[in-house]
């Protein structure tokens, strides 16, 4: 898919539709049909489908046209897809402080071990919370605050 220039909302697109097809190859069905979509789309979405070895094929025409994708004997989960186990993230007794003049603050820690103030854009993330102290920590994957037990 290296041959042409994709923008955040086809990365949205591509993280759906491999969603999708790992259900599907986890699944019982041995052929799907997808919704109907422009021929860019489905130009994506079989390029996936051959990364898991699927069998795909576009049906229909105009607005109906759409992909079928079958399971042959050698689909499995692409190598970049198999997750390594999930890493815990602990940061000690190390602090990080927010604003405390704002009543709350939404934190995130991200899978790669990223902090930061949450917004909806962010996708990868291990957990989620409000802070209202002024000051919390990173303890086995949890955002940690002052009056938790765990601090």
């Amino acid at each position: 898919m290296k041959d042409y220039q994709m923008n955040g909302s086809d990365e949205d697109f591509l993280f759906e539709w491999e969603e999708k097809l790992v259900e599907f190859l986890n699944g019982d069905e041995e052929s799907m049909h997808l919704t109907p979509m422009n021929s860019y789309h489905r130009r994506l979405v079989h390029n996936m489908a051959m990364t898991f070895k699927f069998e795909s094929f576009s049906e229909g025409s105009g607005n109906d046209r759409h992909i079928i994708v079958k399971k042959s004997d050698e689909s499995l989960m692409p190598d970049r897809m198999k997750r390594s186990p999930e890493l815990v993230w602990n940061f000690g007794d190390r602090e990080f402080l927010v604003n405390p003049l704002k009543s709350e603050t939404e934190i995130f820690l991200g899978k790669d071990g990223s902090v930061g103030l949450f917004d909806e854009n962010v996708k990868d993330y291990i957990s989620r919370k409000k802070v209202v102290s002024g000051t919390f920590k990173i303890k086995m994957n949890k955002i940690v605050e002052l009056s938790d037990d765990e601090w």
